[in-house]
């Protein structure tokens, strides 16, 4: 099955558990290296040796033999994730021991170079996508009318095109001074061209203007939490009047730029710089909301603690994490997590869990949270509270 990466698809992915181990093969396609064996195929090919190796050690003869032999059946559909003639960037596999399932995604972006088992999909790299990639709008607006994009995880793709065509059949014809008129005495004809490109500006920005309610309703259908418009400074400052004033969920960007005979791709690259900008703005933002919200006594939390704590009684509404934090703690049988030396009275059986961060990414999809991943140009807000903070539901 093909999975197409959202927040519903990536929660359903997050349900997946198997006690004998979920495969997730992660592989990011480096164009620029021809070479027969690239360095991106072998780094996955020996995370799945030492997968194999370390499967071959344990203990438990049964879960052994199954491991293996599922690696051993789905090593056609890894080898399709680690073919470079392949399309797509990035590339993930997941598929339980225990059953034939086999769920593949690609993405024209970075994910990883990984091979995990464990009970559950390893998610991390999905929720650095959905943080990264998220999907954005641009406009590219010129005197022809504007041309729609949708971008998301590295993917462009053109939602529509609004022509903006002149009905000039009601113009009264402009007409110069009669041909008796004085000689030598300026013509008032002259100006007629003036006159005649003035009133088509008029129409075309009163056009533009009439779109800002179906703009603003195509950017909440396809979810977009940035806006960039492209084209003359005029012309775009007439879409963004009104745009502007929508929720703060949205930032809009002018690129003072005009873009209309780029091709879809060519716009999105010119876009792109601004629109990552934009998105490490919001992860700031959201860092710092939940910040201020827990100093405040409000629906927030910061550190492994409290945020935890908070998963236990499902509170969560959106976890902020720091990804490049490697934050360990201890898991009762219970599947409860804890920091080192806060585990409840009476417990002594708790096993250690060396990737919390990993572990709050599946409780957090599988609650039906959000994820935001820190980039280390925002990771600094939540430096002293261990890279980890929530909003809370309340």
């Amino acid at each position: 099955m093909h999975v197409i990466i959202d927040p519903t698809s990536v929660r359903n992915l997050a349900a997946m558990n198997d006690e004998m181990g979920v495969l997730s093969v992660y592989a990011t396609a480096d164009p620029r290296d021809k070479s027969a064996s690239p360095a991106w195929r072998l780094a996955v090919g020996n995370e799945l040796g030492a997968l194999r190796n370390g499967v071959a050690d344990q203990g438990d003869k049964g879960r052994r033999d199954a491991v293996l032999d599922r690696l051993d059946r789905l090593q056609p559909e890894i080898e399709t994730v680690l073919d470079s003639a392949e399309s797509g960037v990035g590339r993930a596999l997941f598929a339980p021991v225990s059953s034939d399932e086999v769920h593949t995604l690609t993405v024209q972006m970075p994910l990883d170079d990984c091979a995990v088992l464990e009970r559950r999909p390893y998610l991390r790299p999905l929720a650095g996508a959905l943080t990264f990639g998220a999907p954005a709008g641009v406009l590219a607006v010129s005197h022809e009318g504007m041309r729609v994009i949708d971008l998301r995880f590295g993917i462009a793709r053109e939602v529509t095109r609004l022509a903006f065509e002149l009905d000039t059949g009601d113009w009264r014809i402009m007409r110069g001074p009669a041909a008796g008129g004085q000689a030598g005495s300026p013509s008032r004809s002259a100006n007629q061209p003036d006159r005649f490109d003035r009133r088509v500006e008029d129409n075309l920005q009163r056009y533009l203007s009439s779109l800002r309610p179906r703009v603003a309703e195509m950017a909440d259908g396809h979810g977009w939490e940035s806006l960039a418009i492209t084209g003359d400074r005029r012309l775009i400052e007439v879409v963004r009047k009104g745009l502007s004033a929508s929720p703060a969920r949205r930032d809009v960007i002018l690129l003072d730029r005009v873009a209309e005979s780029l091709s879809t791709n060519e716009i999105a690259a010119l876009a792109r710089p601004e629109l990552e900008r934009s998105r490490s703005r919001r992860c700031r933002a959201v860092a710092e909301q939940a910040r201020e919200a827990a100093l405040s006594g409000g629906p927030g939390t910061t550190g492994i603690s409290d945020t935890l704590g908070a998963f236990r009684e499902n509170r969560v509404a959106h976890l902020v994490l720091d990804g490049a934090r490697k934050l360990r703690g201890r898991r009762t049988p219970d599947a409860r997590y804890y920091p080192h030396g806060e585990l409840p009275p009476g417990e002594s059986a708790a096993a250690e869990e060396n990737d919390l961060g990993e572990r709050m990414i599946e409780l957090a999809f599988t609650s039906g949270a959000q994820v935001t991943m820190l980039p280390p140009e925002a990771a600094d807000v939540l430096a002293e509270e261990d890279g980890v903070a929530a909003l809370l539901r309340w």
